[in-house]
C-alpha cells in the first residue's frame, strides 16, 4: 500500500537561493517536468537586479526526493501511464471529463510555494514563471492572493485549456526539439549537453558565445551530475496528470482570475512558437489587476538586448509592488 498523502510542509524540496535575503523576495516556478536549474538565466538575472530569489524543484523533477515521495504515494496495483491513456483519445484528442487517477494537482503545486515561503520565514514574495510555470504560477496568485503575495510575473502562458489558436511557426526549433528528444537517460552528460544544448539556445534566443550559453550548458550538466533527467521522454505522467486534474475545474480557475487582486505583469512574445501569443493576450484580458507587457520575440525574452530591458521591467515591477 501506499503511504498516506503528505502535506506540503513534510515534502523534501531542493532549494537553491541567490541574492540578499534583506531585498524584495521572487519565487521562481519552473514549467512542467524541467528542474529549476532550467531556469537558472532568469533567476540569476533577478538575483542581479537586487532581488531575493528562491528556486526549487516541484514534485515532478525526475530523480528527486520530492518525486520518490510523489512514486510512494501513488497506490498499489495503480498504474500512472494507463490512467494517463484514459485522458487520450484513439485520434488524439482529449478526454478530460474520463475518470483518472492524479497523486496531486496544481492546487497542490500552490501550497508547495507556501510551504517554500514558510520555510524561509516569507511573510510575503512575488511569483514568477514562465510557460507552464506562468500557468502553475496563475494558480498559486489565485490560491496566495493578496494575503501572502506582492505580484505575480507571468509569462509565455496559456489561459485556455488547450489553445484555439496555432502558435508562431519555428521550423528551425522543432527541428532542434526532434533532435533533443532522441537524448535518453542513458545518453553520457556529453550527448546530453550536445542533443539538448541546441534547442535550448535556440528557444532562449541565446546566440553563440553569449554569457547565458554558459548557464544553460551547466544546467544540463548539473541535471546529469544530480540525477534529475526526465526518463519519460517528455509525457511525464505525474505532471500530465497533475494538468490534467487541475484542469477540471478551470471555469472555476477563470472565475478566480477575474476576481484577482495581486499586481500581475503578463509578459509575451508574439513570435512565441509554443504558446499563441493571443493566449496572453486573453490573459491579460481576463485577469484583473493585471498588465501586459509585449515583445516581438519567442518563447523567453528575446535576444540579448531586449532580455535585458525586459528583465529590468519585470525587476521594478516587483520592487515597486513589494511591500516591507
Amino acid at each position: 500500500m501506499a503511504a498516506p498523502i503528505m502535506k506540503s510542509k513534510d515534502l523534501k524540496f531542493d532549494v537553491s537561493l541567490h541574492g540578499d535575503p534583506a531585498q524584495p523576495c521572487v519565487i521562481s516556478i519552473v514549467g512542467t517536468g524541467a528542474s529549476m536549474n532550467m531556469m537558472m538565466p532568469i533567476v540569476e538575472s533577478l538575483a542581479a537586479r537586487d532581488l531575493f530569489v528562491i528556486n526549487y524543484n516541484p514534485r515532478d523533477v525526475c530523480g528527486t526526493e520530492i518525486f520518490r515521495q510523489m512514486e510512494a504515494m501513488v497506490p498499489e496495483g495503480r498504474n500512472l501511464m494507463e490512467e494517463m491513456g484514459k485522458i487520450f483519445s484513439a485520434d488524439g484528442s482529449m478526454n478530460l471529463d474520463s475518470d483518472f487517477y492524479a497523486p496531486y494537482n496544481w492546487y497542490d503545486l500552490a501550497d508547495d510555494v507556501v510551504a517554500i515561503m514558510d520555510l524561509h520565514n516569507i511573510a510575503k514574495a512575488s511569483v514568477i514563471g514562465f510557460s507552464t510555470g506562468g500557468v502553475i504560477a496563475q494558480v498559486v496568485m489565485c490560491q496566495l492572493k493578496e494575503d501572502r503575495l506582492n505580484s505575480a510575473v507571468i509569462c509565455s502562458s496559456s489561459c485556455e485549456v488547450l489553445p484555439s489558436q496555432a502558435p508562431f511557426e519555428n521550423p528551425a526549433l522543432q527541428e532542434l526539439m526532434a533532435a533533443a528528444a532522441a537524448v535518453s537517460p542513458e545518453s553520457s552528460k556529453e550527448e546530453r549537453v550536445k542533443g539538448l544544448l541546441p534547442s535550448q539556445m535556440s528557444m532562449w534566443e541565446v546566440a553563440e558565445g553569449d554569457p547565458w550559453q554558459a548557464i544553460l550548458t551547466k544546467a544540463i550538466e548539473d541535471d546529469y551530475d544530480k540525477g534529475w533527467m526526465d526518463i519519460y521522454g517528455g509525457m511525464n505522467p505525474f505532471s500530465t496528470l497533475a494538468w490534467a486534474s487541475f484542469a477540471k475545474s478551470h471555469e472555476q480557475h477563470i472565475s478566480s482570475l477575474e476576481q484577482n487582486k495581486v499586481p500581475c505583469l503578463v509578459v509575451a512574445g508574439r513570435k512565441d512558437p509554443l504558446v499563441p501569443y493571443a493566449q496572453s493576450e486573453m490573459l491579460a484580458a481576463k485577469t484583473g489587476r493585471a498588465v501586459l507587457e509585449s515583445h516581438d520575440f519567442g518563447h523567453i525574452l528575446g535576444p540579448a538586448s531586449n532580455r535585458s530591458v525586459l528583465l529590468d521591467t519585470m525587476a521594478d515591477f516587483i520592487k515597486t509592488n513589494s511591500k516591507s
